[in-house]
């Protein structure tokens, strides 16, 4: 005689079968290294994804944009970071953004000063400031690096 269920069992599993195979869950691939258990955006530029997740880890350490950090490096033409220190770049852009914000400015205008002390200096920043409107501190790198920033948000690739 025939199991009814059984077959019902065997129909149910060949289903979830070739549902899988039409609908695969997303895999994150490891790579070489063994301590990727994070959710790393990896953009188009020239870093390996190692650097990638190096970047990304001191970032949210020091409580940093990681777009944002990766922007400032594409703008200022650093194909190959470990030319650079990391770490120390990072920190003074923390630096930076954490002086501005103790002036009181407000998070939108501390961005642009971080940016423009990045480019001109903190002493240059403040000329700047006194000779011009505060409201107008876009110079063309802090548009440039803002732009793209805004450009890694939006077509990043989760490895």
């Amino acid at each position: 005689m025939l199991n009814v269920w059984a077959l019902m069992r065997h129909k149910f599993l060949i289903l979830i079968v070739f549902l899988s195979l039409l609908c695969p869950s997303p895999v994150h691939k490891a790579t070489a290294s063994a301590y990727i258990d994070y959710e790393v955006p990896v953009n188009n530029l020239t870093i390996s994804e190692t650097t990638h997740l190096d970047v990304w880890k001191l970032c949210e350490k020091n409580d940093f944009s990681y777009e944002l950090f990766l922007a400032v490096l594409h703008i200022e033409g650093v194909n190959d970071p470990k030319t650079v220190s990391i770490e120390a770049e990072i920190e003074n852009l923390v630096n930076i953004r954490n002086y501005w914000s103790q002036q009181g400015f407000p998070d939108e205008i501390v961005f642009d000063l971080m940016l423009l002390s990045r480019e001109i200096g903190i002493e240059g920043c403040e000329i700047f400031i006194k000779d011009s409107d505060s409201n107008k501190l876009k110079s063309d790198y802090v548009q440039k690096v803002t732009e793209y920033k805004y450009y890694l948000e939006q077509t990043q690739i989760i490895i």
